[in-house]
């Protein structure tokens, strides 16, 4: 074999190897939140589905049980974590009921907490493609409001709530409470919460993994592993449902950068 002849094989192979190395890229996805984000460990769960796709991701999560935006913006740990690697994606999702209060709580807590933890995103993680992740309404609506007195009251004021962040911060949002809310009229008979009519169960979980995928990779997660240990039919159940939401108005529409 000749010099350039072998010199050409070396660039050739050298080529495909960076080109297979680039293709197989990790995605380090940070996940900020409260105990809707890490009850059955979701993110890990989203992992799950995202390998099983054939994608390679990494994830991280910033949480903490009932932590809204305006006392995840008071974590160090939180800060540390937005200089200590760069990071692809980051999801944000807050209080249910912070979505409930009025336009004085936005004003004073709300926003300049936000605005804090994006601008140290924006001066960190400038390349991270940020996200919110919109939560559920409790199974039978906050009983503490009147106005607010069942599911379909309290999903209207937490999806205007995250489409008026989204719109305020030219930021996506995740439907997730959405599609969560189609789910229970669908099939009433599958339990997505727990004992308290709040947080998920696994089923919920699983859902907003599947939600999660979907709107990042805009892909159904059908055809995802599934997990033996837990039901497989209800789980290739909810990877149909959730990959045909993708399709949906509302769910296309708040994806949009700018809503």
């Amino acid at each position: 074999m000749s010099r350039l002849v072998f010199s050409c094989y070396t660039l050739l192979l050298f080529l495909c190897l960076f080109s297979c190395s680039q293709s197989r890229k990790v995605t380090h996805i940070l996940f900020v939140g409260n105990s809707y984000t890490y009850r059955n460990n979701m993110p890990k769960l989203f992992e799950k589905i995202a390998e099983s796709k054939g994608k390679q991701v990494r994830v991280t999560q910033i949480t903490r049980g009932k932590y809204t935006f305006y006392l995840q913006a008071k974590r160090k740990k939180l800060y540390q974590a937005l200089k200590s690697r760069n990071w692809d994606i980051i999801v944000l999702q807050g209080s249910s009921r912070d979505m409930l209060r009025d336009s004085t709580h936005f004003r004073h807590k709300t926003y300049p907490a936000l605005d804090k933890m994006l601008e140290m995103i924006r001066k960190n993680q400038e390349h991270a493609q940020v996200y919110f992740y919109m939560t559920w309404p409790y199974r039978e609506g906050d009983r503490t409001n009147r106005q607010f007195s069942n599911p379909d009251s309290m999903l209207r004021a937490v999806a205007s709530g995250y489409r008026n962040l989204g719109k305020r911060y030219k930021i996506p949002v995740i439907p997730v409470g959405k599609v969560w809310r189609n789910y229970t009229i669908a099939y009433p008979e599958i339990n997505l919460y727990t004992a308290d009519n709040s947080h998920p169960s696994f089923e919920g979980s699983y859902l907003v993994a599947c939600t999660i995928y979907s709107a990042i990779y805009g892909k159904t997660p059908l055809g995802a592993d599934r997990l033996a240990i837990f039901n497989p039919g209800e789980l290739n159940r909810i990877q149909q449902f959730t990959g045909k939401q993708i399709n949906k108005k509302y769910f296309r529409d708040l994806l949009k950068d700018s809503i």
